[in-house]
Protein backbone atom coordinates (compact mmCIF):
# COMPACT_ATOMS: atom_id res chain seq x y z
CA UNK A 1 0.00 0.00 0.00
CA UNK A 2 1.63 2.93 -0.94
CA UNK A 3 0.87 6.84 0.83
CA UNK A 4 -1.50 7.87 -1.18
CA UNK A 5 -3.44 4.39 -0.57
CA UNK A 6 -2.68 5.15 3.10
CA UNK A 7 -4.13 8.21 3.65
CA UNK A 8 -7.48 7.16 1.33
CA UNK A 9 -7.65 3.89 3.84
CA UNK A 10 -7.50 6.80 6.58
CA UNK A 11 -10.41 9.42 5.20
CA UNK A 12 -12.24 6.60 4.52
CA UNK A 13 -11.77 4.74 8.30
CA UNK A 14 -12.56 8.57 9.57
CA UNK A 15 -15.76 8.80 7.60
CA UNK A 16 -16.94 5.45 8.73
CA UNK A 17 -16.16 6.36 12.47
CA UNK A 18 -17.83 9.71 12.12
CA UNK A 19 -21.27 8.09 10.80
CA UNK A 20 -20.89 5.05 13.75
CA UNK A 21 -20.60 8.54 16.19
CA UNK A 22 -23.91 10.30 14.57
CA UNK A 23 -25.84 6.62 15.17
CA UNK A 24 -24.84 6.42 19.01
CA UNK A 25 -28.09 7.36 20.68
CA UNK A 26 -27.30 10.69 23.00
CA UNK A 27 -29.70 9.72 25.73
CA UNK A 28 -28.24 5.89 26.05
CA UNK A 29 -24.24 7.25 25.67
CA UNK A 30 -24.17 10.59 26.26
CA UNK A 31 -20.25 10.87 27.35
CA UNK A 32 -19.21 7.97 24.26
CA UNK A 33 -21.40 10.86 21.90
CA UNK A 34 -19.52 13.16 23.50
CA UNK A 35 -15.91 11.81 22.59
CA UNK A 36 -16.70 11.21 19.35
CA UNK A 37 -18.01 14.64 18.96
CA UNK A 38 -15.39 16.32 20.26
CA UNK A 39 -12.99 13.90 18.37
CA UNK A 40 -11.33 13.06 21.67
CA UNK A 41 -8.86 10.54 22.34
CA UNK A 42 -8.48 8.39 26.02
CA UNK A 43 -5.86 11.09 27.19
CA UNK A 44 -8.78 13.79 26.51
CA UNK A 45 -11.28 12.42 28.63
CA UNK A 46 -8.92 11.66 31.04
CA UNK A 47 -8.27 15.55 31.45
CA UNK A 48 -11.54 16.37 31.55
CA UNK A 49 -12.22 13.61 34.17
CA UNK A 50 -9.24 15.31 36.74
CA UNK A 51 -10.79 18.91 35.89
CA UNK A 52 -14.45 17.43 37.24
CA UNK A 53 -12.58 15.75 40.05
CA UNK A 54 -10.53 19.01 40.90
CA UNK A 55 -13.15 20.73 41.59
CA UNK A 56 -15.65 17.46 43.35
CA UNK A 57 -13.02 17.05 45.80
CA UNK A 58 -13.22 21.02 46.27
CA UNK A 59 -17.16 20.69 47.10
CA UNK A 60 -16.72 17.33 49.35
CA UNK A 61 -13.95 19.85 51.42
CA UNK A 62 -16.58 22.14 51.24
CA UNK A 63 -14.50 24.90 49.93
CA UNK A 64 -15.74 28.10 47.99
CA UNK A 65 -15.64 27.24 44.33
CA UNK A 66 -15.14 30.12 41.41
CA UNK A 67 -17.13 28.60 38.66
CA UNK A 68 -15.89 31.11 36.16
CA UNK A 69 -12.61 29.13 36.98
CA UNK A 70 -13.66 26.39 36.76
CA UNK A 71 -15.05 26.91 33.25
CA UNK A 72 -12.18 28.74 32.22
CA UNK A 73 -10.44 25.79 33.01
CA UNK A 74 -12.25 23.64 30.27
CA UNK A 75 -12.21 26.53 28.13
CA UNK A 76 -8.41 26.78 27.97
CA UNK A 77 -7.24 22.71 28.49
CA UNK A 78 -9.91 22.04 24.88
CA UNK A 79 -9.85 25.45 23.83
CA UNK A 80 -13.35 25.30 23.36
CA UNK A 81 -16.27 28.18 23.90
CA UNK A 82 -19.25 28.23 26.75
CA UNK A 83 -21.67 26.34 24.26
CA UNK A 84 -19.33 23.32 24.08
CA UNK A 85 -18.40 23.55 28.10
CA UNK A 86 -22.32 23.21 28.34
CA UNK A 87 -22.17 19.96 26.20
CA UNK A 88 -19.43 18.92 28.16
CA UNK A 89 -21.81 19.51 31.24
CA UNK A 90 -24.57 17.68 30.28
CA UNK A 91 -23.11 14.82 28.76
CA UNK A 92 -20.99 13.99 32.24
CA UNK A 93 -24.72 14.60 34.24
CA UNK A 94 -27.08 13.07 32.14
CA UNK A 95 -24.27 10.01 32.46
CA UNK A 96 -24.73 9.86 36.56
CA UNK A 97 -20.70 11.12 37.03
CA UNK A 98 -19.39 14.67 38.62
CA UNK A 99 -23.32 15.04 39.32
CA UNK A 100 -22.41 17.42 42.17
CA UNK A 101 -20.04 19.74 40.24
CA UNK A 102 -22.75 19.78 36.96
CA UNK A 103 -25.16 21.29 39.56
CA UNK A 104 -23.18 23.37 40.90
CA UNK A 105 -22.12 24.68 37.75
CA UNK A 106 -25.43 24.60 36.76
CA UNK A 107 -26.86 26.89 39.98
CA UNK A 108 -24.21 29.47 39.79
CA UNK A 109 -26.11 31.16 37.14
CA UNK A 110 -29.63 31.23 38.86
CA UNK A 111 -31.96 33.15 38.51
CA UNK A 112 -30.70 33.03 34.91
CA UNK A 113 -29.74 29.38 34.19
CA UNK A 114 -29.68 28.55 30.85
CA UNK A 115 -32.66 26.46 29.59
CA UNK A 116 -30.46 23.72 29.09
CA UNK A 117 -29.63 23.42 32.50
CA UNK A 118 -32.70 23.16 33.87
CA UNK A 119 -32.98 19.54 33.23
CA UNK A 120 -29.97 19.95 36.26
CA UNK A 121 -31.67 22.42 38.68
CA UNK A 122 -35.05 21.72 38.49
CA UNK A 123 -34.82 18.05 38.72
CA UNK A 124 -33.96 18.42 42.19
CA UNK A 125 -32.94 20.95 44.78
CA UNK A 126 -29.21 18.53 45.17
CA UNK A 127 -28.61 15.55 43.10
Amino acid sequence: MNLEELVASVEKLKYHVQILGDTIDYQSHPVESLILSMDWGDGDINRAHDIFEKYDDKLAAKENVEWGEFENELKSEFNIGYQTVKSIILAFYKNHQWTNVCYGYAMSFEPYTPVEFHQITRKNSQP
